[in-house]
């Protein structure tokens, strides 16, 4: 999600791993976890804002669903990949999302992402939790996605797979 170039990592990843063994990664997919909320306008805009400051500091908050083509550039094969995201409405669960808000407050300065329309901060959390226990609902946290392949054992296994993804 913060590395400008993650196929070069995966590159040097894949070439410290045995024949046979495994790379596995996990990145996050904000899309999937911006739709749970929709429908909770404060949320909502905390999440989105969130977003937004990660997108203005260069992080990539898709890199997720983005493993599968940087596994296959990498010269991995393609990954067998899994979505997770946890669900929750007590008030532990979403203070996560307040705290990170929070925790950024100096990136969103620095990236010009005014915070203004969200009131006071150390309210956010029962804000929040006033509108989730209204809805009578659940938010989620970051959809985490799973990403793994085995590395082939042989160079004619590592020439099968090459052969294999350039037809599909």
């Amino acid at each position: 999600m913060y590395l400008p170039d993650p196929v070069s990592l995966l590159r040097s990843v894949g070439r410290v791993v045995r024949p046979g063994g495994v790379v596995a990664f996990q990145e996050p997919s904000w899309a999937a976890m911006l739709a749970v909320g929709a429908g909770l306008p404060l949320w909502s805009k905390v999440r989105h804002l969130i977003h937004e400051v990660l997108l203005r500091s260069g992080a990539n908050p898709e890199m997720g669903p983005t493993l599968y083509r940087a596994f296959q550039e990498a010269g991995l094969p393609s990954p067998k990949m899994h979505l997770e995201m946890p669900l929750g409405n007590d008030a532990d669960f979403i203070r996560l999302t307040s705290d990170l808000l929070y925790s950024l407050r100096p990136l969103a300065e620095q990236h010009k992402v005014s915070l203004r329309e969200l009131g006071d901060l150390h309210t956010l959390p029962d804000r929040i939790s006033a509108e989730v226990a209204e809805a009578n609902t659940v938010v989620s946290l970051i959809a985490l996605v799973g990403a793994w392949s085995r590395k082939p054992a042989t160079a004619d296994s590592a020439r099968s797979e090459a052969v294999a993804r350039q037809r599909e």
